[in-house]
């Protein structure tokens, strides 16, 4: 399947990947499930979630990385390109690598 390309609100062409393979998937998930701890209790295991604002921010920045083909033409420096751009610019950005991550392919019968 081929990269996606499409325009963002600053008229700047955003290349993502169609869709994320398993291993990069858990390699996102796997930032949030680090973070986690379980609890052994008389009634088993209890895992909780306390995760602190630096996981997310950590999570958001490896699923820019992982999804983000190119930005403006350039490979080089990604995420912190992304990081830098106005707040609608960014959400645009973080919400279609998010579509990538749920694969958007077409389901079969």
């Amino acid at each position: 399947m081929e990269n996606k390309k499409i325009t963002t609100p600053l008229g700047k062409v955003l290349e993502l990947k169609p869709y994320l393979t398993a291993k990069e998937y858990r390699s996102i998930r796997s930032v949030y499930v680090n973070a986690m701890q379980t609890n052994i209790t008389g009634e088993g295991m209890q895992p909780t979630a306390n995760f602190t604002g630096e996981v997310v921010n950590e999570a958001e920045n490896r699923t820019i990385e992982t999804t983000v083909v190119s930005y403006d033409g350039s490979t080089e420096n990604i995420v912190d390109r992304v990081l830098s751009l106005p707040m609608d610019e960014f959400n645009f950005i973080l919400e279609e690598c998010n579509k990538s991550m749920k694969g958007n392919l077409t389901k079969t019968k």
